[in-house]
């Protein structure tokens, strides 16, 4: 159960690859988004970071940032969905980057991208591990560990479902709503991948953390608010006044330019000696 989360792994099947593009592109544009490239990616693109893979790039804005800021490495980024995929490149024309290289993989039936050889030097991800299953996470995390070169890292970037918050006028309804007591976070998501690093004969590298904000009620973050007042009503938490008081609500607070959403993400990484 990943009630806050969008479902992204069926995007082409579905039909949805495009408007999921749009919204995955609004938030990477947002300031929040770029403090936290700054905060937890940045440092890890070390002068001698040639070789990059990206794993689940979505439209890639993790790894044309990453090309923008080293030009001198070649960049690979993956990803299951071609309509992804579509945007990513025409965004990629479109900014003039010239060392990132999309390529189409599902990573539970394909070895390795086809353009991607090992070894690289970073190897990173974004919010992607709570799609796989505790056992998919368990045999993916050794196999990614042993494609990267001496001294190189394995990073991931995700969401720490037990820390989000919403502002509201009835501080009741958004406990109803976001419910941690619910949620199915499993042992292997977020900082649960430090023990897999370290089985993988990684050395952890330490922890850095980042609070993202948003004051804005965008696309993004209405569609994830909305999913949890769904699910809420689903389960009978809510009532049907209490799913539109919500909705009415966070609106008017955007409106008066009271909206707040704060989710913390944690950067976990090993490195390779």
């Amino acid at each position: 159960m990943i009630q806050p989360l969008p479902d992204y792994k069926n995007l082409d099947a579905s039909g949805e690859a495009q408007q999921a593009a749009l919204r995955m592109e609004a938030r990477a544009s947002a300031p929040a988004s770029v403090h936290m490239f700054e905060q937890l990616v940045a440092p890890l693109l070390r002068e001698n970071v040639r070789r990059v893979l990206e794993i689940g790039c979505g439209t890639a804005a993790l790894s044309r940032r990453i090309g923008q800021r080293r030009p001198h490495a070649s960049v690979y980024a993956a990803d299951k969905s071609v309509g992804m995929l579509q945007m990513a490149q025409a965004l990629i024309e479109q900014e003039q980057i010239g060392n990132v290289q999309l390529a189409t993989w599902d990573v539970l039936n394909e070895p390795r991208p086809a353009l991607a050889h090992a070894p690289f030097d970073l190897i990173i991800s974004s919010v992607v591990i709570p799609y796989f299953t505790d056992e998919q996470i368990e045999a993916l995390v050794p196999q990614w560990a042993q494609w990267l070169a001496p001294g190189g890292v394995l990073a991931f970037v995700e969401q720490d479902l037990n820390t989000d918050s919403v502002h509201f006028p009835d501080g009741q309804l958004p406990r109803d709503i976001l419910a941690k007591h619910q949620r199915d976070i499993r042992p292997g998501w977020c900082l649960g991948l430090r023990p897999l690093l370290r089985g993988a004969g990684l050395t952890l590298l330490p922890r850095r953390s980042f609070l993202w904000t948003d004051q804005a009620y965008g696309p993004y973050t209405q569609e994830v608010l909305g999913r949890m007042a769904d699910a809420a009503r689903d389960r009978e938490a809510i009532t049907d006044a209490q799913w539109t008081e919500w909705k009415d609500g966070l609106t008017a607070l955007a409106n008066a330019g009271d909206f707040y959403y704060g989710l913390v993400y944690h950067l976990i990484a090993g490195r390779r000696e």
